[in-house]
C-alpha cells in the first residue's frame, strides 16, 4: 500500500516538475517583432530552357533589438491572387538590428499558374492596377520560431 503510493507521488512529482521545465522553457524564447519585407525591384535573368528567371531585390527591416541570423526563406509572389512566381533560398546575410538589409533572391515562374493567370485578364481584362501579394516564410537558428511575412499591394499599370 505504502509502495503505490509512493509511486503515485513520484509519478505526480515528475509530471509536476515537467510542467514547470517547459513552462519555464517557453519564457526563455526571445519576443521578435515581426521583420517587414518590401518588394524593391524586379529583374528578368537569361532564360534557361523554357524557363525564365527572375531576380527580385528585397528589404528586409529587422525593428529588433537583435542581429536576426536566417537560416532560410521560402517565398511566392502572386498576382491577382495566382501564385505565379516562387523560389528559396539558404544564401542569406545577418538582419542587423534596427536597419533594412538588401536582399537578392530569384524566383522561377509556375507555368500552370500563369496560364491561369492569362485566362482570368483574358475574361475579366486588364485594369488599371494589378493587385500582387508577396509572402515569405524566415527560417532562423533552432532557438527562433519562423516567422511568416506577408506584403499585399497594387501595381499600377498606367499613368493616371
Amino acid at each position: 500500500m505504502i509502495n503505490s503510493a509512493l509511486r503515485s507521488y513520484l509519478r505526480l512529482s515528475c509530471l509536476a516538475l515537467f510542467a514547470v521545465v517547459l513552462a519555464g522553457c517557453a519564457a526563455l524564447q526571445p519576443r521578435l517583432e515581426q521583420p517587414e519585407v518590401k518588394v524593391a525591384g524586379l529583374r528578368l535573368l537569361p532564360a534557361q530552357g523554357f524557363t525564365q528567371p527572375i531576380e527580385v531585390s528585397l528589404l528586409i527591416a529587422n525593428p529588433n533589438d537583435r542581429d536576426l541570423s536566417l537560416r532560410g526563406i521560402a517565398y511566392t509572389i502572386g498576382i491577382e491572387n495566382y501564385d505565379v512566381l516562387s523560389g528559396v533560398s539558404n544564401d542569406l546575410p545577418l538582419l542587423k538590428a534596427y536597419q533594412e538589409t538588401p536582399l537578392k533572391v530569384v524566383v522561377t515562374a509556375n507555368v500552370l499558374q500563369l496560364v491561369r493567370l492569362l485566362e482570368h485578364f483574358g475574361r475579366t481584362g486588364l485594369r488599371e492596377d494589378v493587385n500582387y501579394n508577396f509572402k515569405a516564410r524566415l527560417d532562423f537558428s533552432a532557438w527562433l520560431p519562423a516567422l511568416n511575412v506577408e506584403e499585399k499591394g497594387s501595381i499600377p499599370l498606367a499613368n493616371k
